[in-house]
Parts: C-alpha cells; sequence; structure tokens
C-alpha cells in the first residue's frame, strides 16, 4: 500500500511538497500514490518498535485492524528534543496508516492530532476519498533509518525510509487483497517538516515522498 508525504519546508513550493497520496504498496489502486509527497479485527495499541517500551503519559491509542501491522525501527535519540520528535513522528506514521485502514468520513482523531494545516487537511481528504472508493490498507508497513534536523524557530525536519513491500490495497466490499510484485517502488523515503503545538505534541504541517528510493532499499 502507498501513502503521501509532509515535505521540508523547502519543498512547499514544489508540486512534489503538494503532493498527497495514500499508499497501496505495490498496486495501481495505492491510497498514497495520487500524490509524491504526502502521508495505512482485533485492534492494536501502539506501533511496533524495535525497543518496546512502555506507553508514555498522553500517548495516542491505535485502534488498527489485525490485518494491519507497523513495524518501526530506529526511532530513538539521547537528545531529549530529537527524541519528541522521532516518538511523535512514529505517531504520525500510525496515524495514517489506521485512517487508511478504518475508511472513515472523516478526519480519525490521531490524524488530526499529529496533521495541521492544509496540507494535512488535503492528506486527509485524499484518504477519506480512498476509503469512499472502497479501498482500505492492508498488510505490513516498515520504517527505518529516520533523521531529524532541529532548526531555529522551533521546527524540526525529519527523513526516514517506508518499506511496502508487504502492504496492500483491500476491496472493502469483497475482502479482496490486491497483491503485486515487490519492486524498488515499493521503497519511499519521506520528508516531514514538524512543529510543536500548544499542547506539547509535534504535528507535520508539509511534507513529500519520493517513491523508488534506492538509499531506502533492503533485503
Amino acid at each position: 500500500m502507498t501513502r503521501s508525504t509532509p515535505p521540508i519546508a523547502a519543498a512547499l513550493a514544489t508540486a512534489t511538497a503538494l503532493a498527497l497520496a495514500l499508499t497501496a504498496c505495490g498496486s495501481d489502486a495505492k491510497p498514497s500514490e495520487g500524490i509524491s509527497g504526502v502521508p495505512t479485527a482485533a485492534p492494536t495499541a501502539a506501533p511496533t518498535t524495535s525497543s518496546a517500551s512502555a506507553p508514555e503519559a498522553g500517548a495516542p491509542t491505535f485502534k488498527l485492524p489485525a490485518d494491519v501491522k507497523v513495524k518501526i525501527d530506529g526511532f530513538e535519540s539521547t537528545d531529549a528534543t530529537k527524541k519528541a520528535v522521532l516518538r511523535d513522528t512514529s505517531y504520525a506514521i500510525t496515524a495514517i496508516l489506521e485512517a487508511e485502514a478504518v475508511a472513515s468520513d472523516k478526519q480519525t482523531p490521531n490524524f488530526k492530532r499529529y496533521f495541521t494545516g492544509l496540507h494535512g487537511a488535503e492528506f486527509a481528504d485524499t484518504i477519506i476519498k480512498y476509503g469512499k472508493d472502497g479501498m482500505v490498507a492492508t498488510g505490513t508497513y516498515g520504517y527505518y533509518k529516520p533523521t531529524v534536523k532541529l532548526s531555529a524557530g522551533g521546527v524540526a525536519s525529519v527523513t526516514y525510509c517506508e518499506d511496502q513491500r508487504k502492504g496492500y490495497a483491500k476491496v472493502i466490499k469483497t475482502g479482496q487483497v490486491k497483491t503485486t510484485t515487490p519492486s524498488l517502488n515499493d521503497f519511499r523515503l519521506w520528508s516531514l517538516t514538524m512543529s510543536k503545538n500548544t499542547a506539547g505534541d509535534w504535528q507535520v504541517y508539509s511534507y513529500t515522498w519520493t517513491k523508488g528510493a534506492t538509499q531506502c532499499r533492503v533485503s
């Protein structure tokens, strides 16, 4: 399954920065595929991470279908600010998948919490339309190789890789999973621009993603 991406400030002037697409990995009917570069059964709580830890106070609760798995690795830092940015980036990632998997006619609470501004609203509309078109996300999505750059004015630029080789689009009405053959296009490089709101959450207000990112390819 394929998704859209949050752009870095410099990308705001580009068409890529305006791209908002859901991602249905490897499929022509991918949720995030409409735009290159913006942010998919038994419920589970938080994203799967390489270093499991107890949820922090105020952490969001996610309700992912049993057929949607999120693997988030390396989103840690010894720097307190970068650690908070990476934590909320992992929440934003999971919020996208949650929204893509439930086919809601409005923004989910978690998506609304971690995405803001015009790009956030456009991304939400893209996800909602995907559901109205009869599709949801299914499968396993991997996220890794994060980097954080802090700038003056309380702005954080984040990049990370996404592996969608086992993520697909599913037809809501029939349950048919649109499986695809893994390829380089399943590897995406995301770039987000984030700032902290008054509640203390780092929110995505701009994003981009690059399809077929060789630097993200893993075996």
